[in-house]
């Protein structure tokens, strides 16, 4: 299932990344953003730690971020809304009122709730992956979180919607696909997928891909702004 949609440019207004994989110079450039548009609270959908060197392994590693990372994001002055990917091999684990994980729970911000789910198919061996079976047993469970002013964040790509891999590959959830056309939602906004970064519809894929860009999601009218790139 291929569905051809062109990525897009304009404008509660939450600044969405994903993917940046632990480069603290995105984050800080994602916060002074947030700073700079005004937005109402940040939205990160997964990948969010790195492997920096001089560690035995990529989850001691990954334990070196954690810290750092939810300091730096707490000063962000609005809300964080986090899930992690299939490359984060630990959790953030946060433990902040200002930085929360909205995995399978929702999260409300003035009219608009936020319900994440982390899980994406198998890819890397990470402990954020599950099969295509587990994660239509795991979305069944939270389609009662879902309505009209939902915006789902998820890691995954639904199957088809901005979400090429390696090749002709698509690397999307069908799962994830066929509980999005079944529930109302108002917004997705997802990462996983670097070559897909862009807007089809409702869907807006933000990943970074370790670099600086992200977008701006105007969730009353819809309209959204590209951030960092030409």
């Amino acid at each position: 299932i291929t569905r051809h949609c062109h990525p897009g440019g304009q404008v509660m207004r939450v600044l969405a990344s994903a993917d940046v994989h632990g480069r603290l110079e995105v984050y800080e450039w994602l916060l002074t953003a947030a700073r700079q548009h005004d937005v109402e609270a940040v939205v990160l959908a997964g990948d969010l730690l790195g492997c920096p060197d001089g560690f035995v392994t990529p989850e001691d590693a990954q334990r070196h971020d954690p810290q750092q990372l939810t300091k730096l994001l707490e000063s962000a002055g609005v809300p964080v809304l986090y899930i992690m990917g299939n490359d984060d091999l630990v959790e953030l684990d946060a433990r902040s009122a200002r930085v929360q994980s909205i995995h399978s729970r929702r999260v409300a911000l003035g009219p608009f709730g936020f319900l994440g789910y982390q899980y994406s198919l198998p890819f890397m061996g990470g402990i954020f992956e599950k099969s295509e079976a587990g994660i239509e047993i795991d979305l069944a469970s939270l389609a009662r979180l879902v309505d009209p002013k939902t915006v789902v964040v998820s890691h995954s790509p639904a199957l088809g919607i901005l979400d090429p891999g390696f090749g002709e590959s698509h690397i999307g959830s069908g799962s994830l696909l066929r509980f999005l056309e079944s529930n109302p939602f108002l917004v997705h906004i997802h990462g996983h997928s670097h070559a897909g970064f862009g807007r089809c519809g409702k869907h807006f894929n933000v990943a970074s891909a370790g670099q600086a860009r992200a977008m701006i999601v105007d969730l009353e009218t819809l309209e959204h702004t590209v951030l960092g790139m030409e």
